[in-house]
């Protein structure tokens, strides 16, 4: 595997982890805001309370909640009720004015004092603490655990970075390179298309000629038939109205009026072709 396809995998390793944070960043930031509302509107009812002229309602013992696998040791003990369930329990802590809570486990509840953050413990483990206690820690929790991936986060952006700028300064290459041949195509397009309208050019330019040539051709053969013709026609006018009995007399090479009208003929069927000709080449 050579080094091009090393760095392909690590950045797609990467960016697959980057996106996998950033989804989980993303879900953990909604549940610590839905926190916050929920504590805020714990305050809200507890102050609302607390103002109110409620006889039952005491300051010091605000409402409580069991988180089962969890125990509340406190600072100290408060002693020991006879509760046999979560529930009682949990009342005989909100009834006690120094319980801060307490913890329910095999059918025993033992109120703490004091403050201490809840341990984990057996599944028949009940810790029994304040509600806004609760929500704190959930708010806490949560805030540490965006904390932990904003950390990863940033750690593998900084991984990445080398990489990204790598392929940055490779892709600006690239980019260059492209650029230059573009400008290259174009220049060759333009030579392609001049050498093409030369090619037109010289191609009508050749098949002009070449249909000069072919007429040129046909007008030599015309004009070699027509002074066969004329040949052949002289001969038979000069040698009409002569017989084999009477003597030959030579008359001074002159014509009879026949030959004459087959040479004025002829003689305009030449003009008349070369000015065809001269005509149709222009």
């Amino acid at each position: 595997m050579n080094t091009n396809e090393t760095s392909n995998m690590n950045t797609t390793s990467i960016t697959m982890d980057l996106e996998n944070l950033q989804q989980e960043y993303s879900n953990l930031l909604i549940k610590y805001k839905q926190a916050v509302t929920d504590y805020v509107s714990y305050l809200n009812i507890e102050s609302e309370y607390s103002t109110a002229t409620d006889p039952n309602y005491k300051i010091n013992n605000p409402p409580l909640t069991s988180i089962q696998g969890m125990a509340y040791t406190g600072t100290g003990s408060a002693g020991q009720s006879t509760a046999n369930t979560v529930q009682e329990c949990q009342a005989d802590c909100a009834s006690s004015s120094t319980c801060t809570g307490a913890t329910f486990v095999s059918g025993k509840c033992n109120i703490r004092i004091g403050d201490s953050p809840i341990v984990p413990s057996s599944s028949d483990s009940y810790a029994i603490i304040p509600k806004g206690k609760q929500l704190l820690m959930n708010m806490n929790d949560l805030n540490n655990q965006l904390l932990n991936i904003n950390k990863q986060i940033t750690n593998k952006i900084k991984i990445g970075q080398p990489i990204y700028n790598k392929f940055q300064s490779q892709n600006d290459d690239k980019s260059q390179e492209l650029l230059k041949n573009y400008k290259e195509l174009e220049e060759e397009r333009g030579n392609i298309i001049k050498l093409l309208r030369e090619y037109e050019t010289l191609d009508t330019t050749e098949n002009e000629n070449q249909i000069k040539i072919t007429q040129n051709y046909y007008t030599y053969i015309l004009l070699f038939i027509l002074a066969i013709a004329v040949i052949f026609l002289l001969i038979k006018i000069t040698s009409r109205g002569t017989t084999p009995t009477s003597p030959t007399i030579q008359t001074g090479g002159e014509l009879n009026e026949n030959a004459y009208y087959i040479l004025f003929v002829i003689l305009l069927l030449v003009v008349g072709i070369n000015f065809s000709i001269k005509y149709f080449s222009l």
